[in-house]
């Protein structure tokens, strides 16, 4: 995925307009139209600061990695990874959805275990 892309993913993501993002980071109005529509790329200050806002590294906006999340040099399941990049494409709504389901299945798992402890 290229950098307009992941910056339109994000911005969409957090439910923010393209002028709204520009406020935050300081920029023109028409930058972030510039940015997603590849008329124009951003500084290395401004790609900085978009990776800090969006809490995402720069190799990850970028496109170098699909890597989403600073996981401090853990090496993850391909399983997991791939989980990630599902959840990454979530609005917020369905990010909450997902999360409220899988703590219904830790429950459930508990619950299926406790007759079996309990013997």
């Amino acid at each position: 995925m290229n950098f307009n892309d992941r910056l339109k993913q994000l911005r969409q993501k957090n439910k923010l307009t393209q002028s709204e993002l520009a406020e935050i980071l300081n920029l023109k109005p028409t930058a972030i139209s510039n940015y997603e529509s590849k008329r124009n790329e951003p500084s290395f200050d401004k790609l900085i600061a978009l990776a800090r806002y969006f809490d995402v590294s720069c190799d990850y906006l970028l496109g170098v990695t699909d890597d989403y999340l600073p996981i401090g040099g853990e090496v993850l399941d391909s399983e997991i990874v791939r989980f990630f990049h599902i959840y990454q494409q979530l609005d917020a709504d369905a990010a909450a959805e997902l999360t409220s389901y899988a703590n219904y299945l830790l429950y459930k798992q508990r619950k299926e275990k406790e007759p079996a402890e309990q013997s």
